[in-house]
């Protein structure tokens, strides 16, 4: 039976575990989760794992691509767990955030090449279900009449360097200045597939919808000779390394972390400037005994995890036992979904850190086709806890199957925790009889106190909801008992167990609560003011895209004060259209890049205000003002000059 080891000892560079404890339940037949709870001499950390049996008939692996277009507004990990009926998942692969949101790297799903990869890692599912990491080749052409042009793309718009494949599955187009497109309709096969088509009709690019198979010739194409003619026949042709024929899913990610029983410095790695910041983190590995690794590791939250570098990563795939494995994008967009025992459907099991699951591009994910029936059996959440005397546990029932395929809930009678310090266990039925037994630990007093916002900050007479946590030495929660006291030293409260009201006064206020034998405090910041930085000094940027330039770059060094909610600056725009976007970085030495402006098509000075992502961890340190040719739409074709003047911050409370 497949499982997950209890505790984890990853080998350097991963930092010493001072204290662990893991919780482990399974997921369907050849599929078990797992979260593990690490003390470390960096830090806490919090790991999620899920282990799926490739051996196990009943378990198949699919690629989903958001909303099943390439460009598309993207789509939570769990949204397209749940669309598809996968029991686990995790994203994937680098995409264009916040413009196209289309993955940079290679497609296949269920067989069929929806996009070309690039020279960075792939995971690769082949038709036997083994699971391989490297790089995808591909090659190709197009041929009609006489001419014969390279395919160097399949939905890669606009085409790169010759002529490109663009069917139903790229989704919407952007118009294409200097690109020539042949509607095609098979003769033999499949639409987007290798084959032969009749051309009915040609054009321009335009924007719009890529209904049908399309053929786009670029500039280079062109150049090899005139585009077909309506009526003409068009020979597509191309394939992977490895053959297409022999893969059933591929998507793209990086860089690879392990190879065969060892880290590896993967050449192509995406950012290669990150390979020793602490993110959170997610990837795929395999090991010796045909298992796949699904994994996330929380980060930017201090208090709870502060996340991995990429060989911290790869030590961990070792200390899991990885021959082969790979990161996927990492940061706000690293997602571990799985279905928790007795639920019908996948939840997120990881701590976004954008505080809520971000929008992606694509994902792979597990699905079971174990059949039902079977001798079912109660699952009870919670499955096991810690509680202080006094405390009353709701309890959640549901009725599994054998394959661990939820059949029905169950009502359960709320749990009266013994009051006499120690390990106990409940034994709960439901209406049908079937019965299961609740370990739980009551605790003569909590370890420590947390306070949910940790940063509440409302304006003047604005109310703001408090509530407070009980957590154990482990860092785990306690449910807390009835003794719940609030006060503060200015506005008002309205208490309610663990739940508080505060209205806020006309400054800065302590909030203070004590539960459990602790008591702990909260600073509520009331209302804004603002920070005028002087030491702030940036010469006047310039730029020329009119080449093959990319990115015009103004180094600054301003590190700002406080938990800086935004920050403003006064800047001198040209017209000409280019974005302006500025980098940042923050205490853990994450560089995070920001948009000011998507197009600075003003004249003269003009204010612009950008408000910070609540997850930046300050401090911060502003790094950078950068101008670049395109956010994802038509790109700029000029030469220009910023200048930037008079940057103010924004800052919570009371000055």
């Amino acid at each position: 039976m497949i499982a997950l080891p209890a505790t984890l000892a990853p080998p350097a560079p991963f930092p010493p575990i001072v204290a662990q404890h893991a919780h482990s339940e399974a997921v369907a037949p050849g599929i078990v989760r797992a979260d593990y709870r690490l003390t470390t001499s960096d830090g806490p950390l919090i790991v999620h794992a899920v282990a799926v049996d490739l051996r196990e008939p009943s378990v198949r692996l699919r690629v989903v691509v958001a909303h099943d277009r390439l460009v598309s507004s993207g789509e939570t990990v769990s949204s397209m767990a749940v669309r598809t009926g996968a029991v686990a998942g995790v994203n994937a692969d680098y995409f264009d955030i916040g413009q196209t949101n289309q993955p940079l790297n290679a497609v296949v799903q269920d067989g069929a090449l929806v996009r070309t990869p690039s020279a960075r890692a792939v995971l690769s599912v082949a038709r036997d279900g083994s699971v391989s990491f490297g790089t995808l080749g591909f090659a190709g052409t197009a041929s009609y009449g006489a001419t014969r042009v390279p395919l160097t793309g399949v939905n890669v718009w606009p085409p790169e360097g010759g002529a490109a494949l663009i069917d139903a599955a790229f989704g919407p187009l952007t118009a294409a200045p200097g690109v020539t497109v042949a509607a095609l309709t098979p003769l033999d096969g499949v639409a987007g597939a290798p084959g032969t088509y009749r051309v009915t009709a040609v054009g321009p690019a335009a924007a719009g919808p890529a209904n049908g198979t399309l053929l786009a010739l670029g500039p280079a194409a062109l150049r090899s000779g005139a585009p077909p003619a309506v009526g003409d026949t068009v020979a597509i042709a191309y394939d992977t390394t490895p053959p297409l024929a022999t893969v059933s899913a591929a998507v793209g990610g990086g860089p690879l972390l392990v190879a065969g029983g060892a880290p590896v410095d993967d050449p192509n790695a995406p950012a290669p400037e990150e390979r020793n910041v602490r993110f959170p983190v997610s990837g795929a590995a395999v090991t010796a005994g045909d298992t796949l690794l699904l994994l996330a590791v929380d980060g930017r939250i201090p208090a709870l995890s502060i996340g991995l570098t990429r060989p911290q990563f790869a030590a961990l795939m070792l200390g899991f036992g990885a021959l082969d494995g790979m990161a996927f994008d990492s940061g706000g967009s690293a997602t571990l979904v799985a279905r928790v025992l007795g639920d019908a459907q996948s939840s997120v099991l990881n701590t976004p850190s954008d505080g809520e699951e971000r929008l992606v591009a694509d994902g792979l994910f597990v699905y079971s086709d174990a059949p039902g029936g079977g001798a079912s059996h109660l699952i009870v959440r919670p499955t096991g806890f810690a509680a202080l005397p006094g405390a009353v546990v709701a309890l959640r029932g549901a009725v599994v199957d054998a394959s661990d395929h939820r059949l029905h809930g169950a009502t359960l009678a709320p749990l009266h925790v013994d009051a006499a310090p120690g390990a106990h266990v409940a034994v709960v039925a439901d209406r049908d009889g079937l019965r299961a037994e609740v370990p739980y630990t009551t605790l003569a007093r909590a370890a420590t106190l947390a306070v949910t916002p940790e940063r509440p900050d409302p304006d003047p007479h604005a109310t703001v909801a408090l509530s407070v946590r009980a957590l154990d030495a482990n860092g785990d929660p306690v449910v807390l008992g009835p003794d719940v006291r609030w006060r503060a030293d200015g506005g008002t409260l309205a208490p309610d167990g663990a739940d508080a009201v505060y209205r806020a006064g006309t400054r800065d206020a302590h909030v203070t609560v004590a539960a459990g034998g602790v008591e702990t405090s909260v600073l509520v910041h009331v209302g804004r003011h603002e920070a005028a930085l002087p030491e702030f000094a940036a010469e006047p940027l310039t730029y020329d895209f009119t080449g093959n330039a990319r990115v015009a770059r103004d180094a600054v060094a301003v590190t700002l004060p406080g938990e800086p909610i935004a920050v403003s600056l006064e800047v001198r725009g040209n017209g000409d259209g280019v974005p302006l976007r500025a980098t940042f970085v923050n205490r853990f030495g994450e560089l995070r890049a920001l948009t000011l402006a998507a197009h600075v098509d003003w004249t003269g000075w003009r204010r612009v205000t950008l408000v910070l992502p609540p997850d930046l961890n300050p401090p911060v340190r502003l790094t950078s003002l950068y101008v670049v040719p395109s956010l994802g739409g038509p790109p700029v074709h000029s030469t220009g000059t910023l200048a930037f003047r008079t940057l103010t911050v924004t800052l919570p409370g009371s000055p």
